[in-house]
C-alpha cells in the first residue's frame, strides 16, 4: 500500500512522518515559554484558534540548540492519547521542510537493532531513496506523556532545590 511522508531535516538528517498524523506546517514563530513546564516544550503558539504546545526536538535528539531561520517550519502534529480518547496537538520544530513523498510499505525497513545514535528510540523504519536514507518517526514514542511528565517533574524538582539553594529535603 502507498502511504504519503512529509520528509523534512534537522541538522544534516533528513526524517519522514506519515501526513495523517500532520495537521499543518506553519511558518515560524517564536512560542511562548510556559512557566513550570517540562523542559521539552520550548512554549506555546497559536493556531486555529487552538493552543499548541511546541517541542524542542533537538533536546529530544541530543543536539545542541539552533537559532531559527528563514527555512525554520513548525509541524503541528495530532497526537491520540489512546487512554484518554482525545487528540492533542504538538509542534516540533524543523530546520527545514523538503515534501511530500509517496512510499510503497514494501520499501519501509526496519531499523537496525543495534540503534547507536541520539533519537533512535523514536525511529520506526527507514526508507532507503536513492542514496541516502529517510528516518521515519513514531510520534507516539517521540510524544510519549510519561517521558514529558518525568521530564517536568524533574524540571520542578530542579528549581525547588535551587530555591533551597541547592539543599535537598
Amino acid at each position: 500500500m502507498i502511504q504519503q511522508y512529509l520528509t523534512f531535516k534537522i541538522e544534516d538528517t533528513q526524517y519522514a512522518i506519515n501526513v495523517f498524523s500532520i495537521q499543518e506546517v506553519l511558518e515560524y514563530e517564536e512560542p511562548v515559554k510556559i512557566p513550570c513546564s517540562s523542559p521539552l516544550l520550548t512554549g506555546l503558539i497559536r493556531s486555529r484558534d487552538q493552543n499548541i504546545a511546541v517541542m524542542d526536538i533537538r533536546q529530544r535528539f541530543g543536539l545542541s540548540p539552533k537559532s531559527s531561520g528563514i527555512e525554520t517550519r513548525i509541524i503541528v502534529l495530532e497526537i491520540t492519547d489512546q487512554e484518554h480518547g482525545v487528540v492533542n496537538l504538538f509542534g516540533i520544530v524543523a530546520d527545514e521542510v523538503l515534501e511530500v513523498i509517496d512510499v510503497d510499505d514494501t520499501l519501509l525497513e526496519p531499523l537496525a537493532k543495534s540503534k547507536k545514535f541520539f533519537g533512535a528510540e523514536f525511529v520506526s523504519d527507514v526508507i532507503r531513496q536513492n542514496d541516502s536514507y529517510i528516518l521515519v518517526l513514531d510520534t507516539k514514542k517521540l510524544f510519549a506523556e510519561r517521558d514529558i511528565t518525568n521530564a517536568s517533574k524533574s524540571a520542578q524538582q530542579q528549581t525547588k532545590t535551587k530555591k533551597r539553594g541547592g539543599k535537598t529535603e
